[in-house]
């Protein structure tokens, strides 16, 4: 088995949680992936991929054979079987692994079968040219066949004897069929969990008398197990300097593992990789000069490599031992505890995977004047350019935090002694501002472009609306053409970012998880004696449950929103902008210390706030942002309902609503609401429009109609 691991209850549900948050980062950075399905099969060919210079193709679709990916370089072929729950059990569980049965494996014998050429099956064209490489190959003596069986979940006992069956029968043929479970994919971002406050510490062992010294510096060569045990320990916490953190699934990485899983490469390993660079509070030499002891150490170089040297030992293309008999690894060991001098050696020697664009853009002046923008704000509030710098940098005591900063970290932090701190991340800025100014679409598009497209990222941080464009966006339904050019080419106040920011959080916690909206509607379902429930789950058979809840209105209202919250908070932006008048910096100021806002703006918590407000049977003049979500809450079913046919029809509704007709449509409704008088909602009381009831701002005389 590739890596036979069952974890606990407890670290298997955290594990998934965090997994399933990696396939939905893939899901918002790379265009043609448009779910959490396609993600899984684009992570797997990834990790399993043969290398930069193998050949990897996507196979799915009709006639695959249940073929996903394959990977082929000289005589090898690294061949996957993804295996994941319906969209409807993810959406209804998506942290509860599913068990599948014995007839998971009827595909693995079908795609064995046919491309070993025992079977008469008519396949799609990409396996019939996979079935023509294999057979090219089939007889070179280094010719070798890993099948990856991927699975989301779990086999039932059954299942796992049947696969036990069908590996054993193919270890003779040089095809080694190899079981991923959910516990071993999940089980890397589990790493280190039970160090995670206490001081990295670890030896190196080298060879004897082979350590170059100088002051405050060495170099050796170290064996590469005790890298791969170190990481076992510490896990991303060796990395916590690294400006780069994960890059996850790269190609260059299964290079790395392909030398590693044989004897005369993993020898020759030293020759081939460029090595570690480690900086560290202390180090000592041990035991007679064979090891050296790191006190402190951060892993700021070769990331890829540690990481490799796991994945290859995980899933057994190496023995660990065999990494402790005869691989080495480069080594320099840097003492230091001067952050800039850190940071440019990351900056400098971080070249052996491409750098995303975030990361390079986060050295422009443009992000340093919003990061001393929101430092400067009466609460500061940290402006995180790189994924994971706040987490990196108040790790090991925050000891590099004022360096790099130029302010301690409980400056930033509403509870000093506490880890949570006042953070506005960059990416999710961009995405926040986008829809703020009138520009959903955008905002709702793959996360990547906000900083590899120049366009979309001067946008976000290189333009603001003037005067005009705020008062012409507050009154327009049809805000869609000439909006770029009617910007002006100057950054916004670090006060409008995180308004919009808070917007976007706002927006975000009100709307409940799939999970939590699917239970409201099933719930109903089950007073309506609909849905049958028993002992705390519900034995409706999953089909019935999804006929009830294309119905349900409940559902399919929050379902709606979940789906469009990029336009929510566009709305948002324009009930202000048409009650308050434009939303220029002093004002934005304003309606921050103003509200629901203003709590925000202490402690960065609105989570709370917002879900009681979805649900609340009572709202207050002053909450303001609860109830314009709960007039949202109600213009969406009306919108659900003037256009169910097609939102039920559509098979991709978030790219569906994204649209900027539709945004009209949905807008004009909103006006249309606003303009009811007579109505009587939690939301808005009778006898005023709803922007009309809204409360006053301190500086506001006269509320706009």
């Amino acid at each position: 088995m590739a890596n036979e691991v069952t974890l606990s209850e407890v670290d298997l549900k955290t594990g998934v949680h965090l997994f399933l948050n990696r396939l939905n980062e893939i899901v918002d950075s790379e265009p043609e992936v448009s779910d959490i399905h396609d993600a899984f099969e684009v992570y797997a060919m990834k990790k399993y991929s043969l290398g930069k210079s193998a050949s990897d193709f996507a196979v799915g679709g009709t006639g695959d054979l249940g073929i996903d990916f394959y990977s082929h370089k000289d005589h090898v072929f690294h061949i996957g079987q993804c295996k994941i729950p319906e969209a409807d059990y993810l959406e209804a569980h998506p942290e509860k692994p599913k068990t599948f049965g014995s007839q998971a494996l009827s595909d693995t014998k079908d795609a064995l079968r046919y491309l070993l050429g025992e079977s008469t099956l008519r396949p799609n064209d990409k396996v019939k040219r996979l079935f023509a490489l294999i057979q090219d190959h089939k007889h070179d003596p280094d010719f070798a066949v890993a099948f990856y069986i991927v699975v989301y979940g779990r086999l039932s006992p059954r299942a796992k004897d049947e696969y036990h069956q069908v590996k054993t029968e193919y270890e003779s043929r040089r095809v080694s069929i190899r079981l991923v479970e959910m516990d071993s994919l999940v089980q890397e971002f589990l790493l280190g969990s039970s160090h995670v406050s206490e001081q990295i510490q670890f030896d190196l062992h080298t060879k004897k008398s082979e350590i170059l010294r100088s002051p405050d510096y060495c170099y050796f060569l170290a064996n590469a197990g005790d890298l791969f045990r170190a990481f076992v320990k510490y896990g991303w916490r060796l990395f916590d300097l690294n400006l780069r953190y994960e890059v996850r699934n790269s190609a260059v990485n299964g290079e790395i593992i392909e030398s590693l899983s044989h004897t005369k490469t993993r020898k020759q390993f030293h020759h081939f990789n460029n090595g570690l660079i480690i900086v560290a509070s202390n180090y000592s030499i041990r035991d007679g000069d064979s090891s050296v002891r790191l006190t402190g150490a951060q892993i700021v170089n070769g990331l890829q490599t540690v990481k490799s040297i796991y994945n290859a030992v995980t899933d057994t293309q190496v023995e660990l031992i065999d990494l402790d008999a005869g691989c080495v690894v480069p080594v320099k060991v840097i003492k230091t505890s001067d952050a800039k001098f850190v940071a440019d050696i990351v900056r400098s020697t971080n070249n052996q995977n491409p750098m995303a664009q975030r990361n390079l853009r986060s050295n422009n002046s443009e992000q340093k004047v919003l990061r001393k923008g929101f430092q400067l704000l009466a609460s500061r509030w940290f402006y995180q350019l790189k994924e994971g710098e706040w987490e990196s940098l108040t790790s090991e005591q925050a000891m590099f935090f004022e360096q790099v900063v130029g302010f301690k970290a409980s400056e930033f932090k509403p509870v000093p002694t506490k880890k949570t701190g006042r953070v506005i991340d960059n990416q999710e800025a961009a995405k926040a501002w986008l829809a703020f100014i009138g520009f959903a679409d955008q905002a709702g598009d793959r996360v990547t472009h906000f900083f590899s497209d120049n366009a979309v990222y001067d946008m976000a941080f290189n333009c603001r609306p003037t005067s005009e464009y705020w008062q012409r966006f507050a009154e327009a339904s049809d805000w869609d053409k000439g909006r770029a050019e009617k910007l002006e080419p100057q950054q916004g106040d670090a006060h409008q970012y995180l308004l919009a920011y808070f917007i976007w959080q706002f927006v975000n916690a009100f709307v409940p998880s799939p999970t939590r909206y699917r239970e409201l509607a099933l719930d109903e379902g089950v007073e309506a004696k609909k849905i049958t429930k028993a002992s705390g789950s519900y034995t409706t058979p999953l089909r019935d449950q999804d006929a009830y809840l294309a119905d349900s209105t409940t559902y399919q209202t929050w379902r709606l929103m979940a789906n469009m919250k990029e336009l929510l908070a566009e709305i948002v932006s324009q009930c202000l902008a048409r009650r308050y008048g434009p939303l220029e910096a002093e004002r934005c100021e304003e309606i921050l210390s103003a509200f629901e806002a203003s709590q925000y703006m202490a402690t960065a918590s609105i989570k709370e706030i917002a879900q009681t407000a979805a649900f609340a049977t009572d709202l207050t003049a002053e909450q303001a942002f609860s109830r314009i979500l709960r007039m949202l809450h109600f213009v969406s079913q009306q919108f659900f309902e003037a256009n169910k046919q097609q939102l039920l029809s559509t098979s991709r509704m978030r790219t569906y609503l994204l649209k900027r007709d539709l945004a009209a449509q949905m807008k004009r409704l909103v006006w249309e609401t606003n303009d009811r008088k007579t109505m009587d909602r939690v939301w808005k009381p009778e006898g005023r429009t709803f922007l009309q009831s809204l409360p006053d701002l301190p500086k506001i005389r006269e509320p706009r109609a």
